[in-house]
């Protein structure tokens, strides 16, 4: 089979696999697909032709009678498919694990703790102080076209820090 292809990149290779996955009727394709390949139908007869043994195989297939399914049937061997998978997979045995206190591990996380709470009480004081004002107030200024920003909206804020922050990188 040799390609064909016209001015716009369409061939005559890739109108066979639209044809093969999308059938003759061209309201099943795709809109792009159907405006690319419109100006290679209405000028090729290769590609006509292609388009009629579609059309062809399509009604061919429309008086294909229907393939009659027992659903019951099919549903009971799923159904015993996977009861004999779950059977032949080794079920664990419950165990139960006693948590035992283990005084050592609890005493080597009191440190961590302890500087936990401590920077919880510092940050607590610097924010309701207001030293944190005066010592973001400078920075702010700096990293921002306007001075007339408050501090505190961009500490507790953080849609605020959206204006300057690609700056700041």
């Amino acid at each position: 089979m040799t390609e064909k292809s016209n001015m716009q990149g369409v061939s005559l290779e890739a109108l066979g696999e639209v044809l093969d996955r999308f059938g003759a009727d061209r309201t099943r394709w795709p809109a792009p697909v159907r405006r690319d390949f419109a100006g290679l139908i209405a000028r090729d007869p290769e590609a006509k032709a292609r388009l009629r043994e579609a059309e062809a195989l399509d009604r061919l297939l429309d008086l294909a009678p229907e393939p009659e399914i027992d659903t019951r049937a099919l549903a009971s061997r799923i159904v015993a498919a996977a009861r004999a998978e779950a059977q032949a997979v080794p079920q664990p045995r419950a165990r139960v694990a006693w948590a035992s206190f283990d005084r050592r591990a609890v005493e080597a996380q009191w440190p961590a703790a302890g500087l936990l709470a401590a920077s919880l009480v510092i940050g607590a004081f610097f924010g309701l102080n207001g030293a944190f004002d005066a010592a973001v107030s400078p920075l702010v200024t700096a990293a921002s076209y306007e001075t007339e920003i408050d501090s505190g909206r961009i500490a507790f804020d953080s849609g605020a820090t959206d204006m300057f922050e690609e700056d700041l990188l």
